[in-house]
């Protein structure tokens, strides 16, 4: 964390008295904001490397909030939110969020998942194994970080891009949550399959024709998932 600029926006003084003592131990600079619209402000001021996020703020919410940074940013960004329901995690992720924590939270585990988030949504550099799909209606190229559908762009964040990824190269193999958990987001995320849920509900709804019935991502329920190719019947 050394280095790093943190934002942190949220109404509650004492947690983010508390959430600013966490960073600045770990060698971070903080900069703090008590609403959505002083937390835009400050986002555009101080260009930090990662936003803490909180969900319930008089004024701009933290959907709007996170929706407003994402117009102009793929910084990453973490929502903290009482509201454990998936539903909000799914509005979240639909804001651009790259993770969430659940109120109240350990300090260790905030710091392993900033770091983390941090780490995933930089654009890797050096050797890169090129992989690129294409079957006519979706495109996948992992050294433009470019996702198309009938040969439009769509918006995904670094984590869903990195999860389709994944999943992708993996095609035809049955992924466990435990696996895709491990490889999508480490180590410190095993036992959140809510985190694997919600990703993949949200991606569908972004390459699926039909996401209540998808032809990419399919379920194997109770273990995992498959990324299944459709090069035959979009090839032209």
């Amino acid at each position: 964390m050394v280095g790093k600029k943190i934002l942190i926006i949220d109404d509650d003084a004492d947690l983010v008295q508390l959430v600013s003592l966490i960073f600045k131990k770990a060698g971070a600079k903080v900069v703090t904001a008590s609403d959505g619209l002083d937390g835009i402000s400050k986002f555009f001021t101080n260009r930090p490397n990662l936003i803490i996020l909180d969900v319930m703020m008089p004024g701009s919410n933290g959907f709007d909030v996170c929706q407003r940074i994402r117009q102009v940013s793929d910084d990453a960004l973490i929502i903290l939110t009482a509201l454990n329901q998936e539903e909000d995690m799914i509005r979240g992720l639909a804001a651009g969020a790259d993770d969430f924590l659940s109120k109240p939270f350990n300090p260790d585990v905030l710091l392993a998942r900033a770091r983390t988030v941090l780490r995933r949504t930089q654009r890797p550099t050096g050797n890169i194994a090129p992989f690129n799909y294409n079957d006519g209606y979706l495109s996948i190229n992992i050294e433009r970080h470019e996702v198309l559908i009938h040969a439009k762009r769509i918006k995904l964040t670094p984590m869903e891009f990195r999860l389709l990824v994944y999943l992708a190269r993996n095609a035809g193999k049955l992924l466990t949550f435990e696996k895709i958990l491990t490889n999508v987001w480490g180590n410190e995320y095993q036992g959140n399959m809510d985190h694997v849920h919600v990703f993949i509900s949200h991606l569908r709804r972004k390459i699926e024709e039909n996401p209540r019935s998808p032809h990419y991502i399919l379920t194997i329920h109770g273990i995992g998932y498959i990324f299944e190719k459709r090069e035959l019947e979009y090839k032209t």
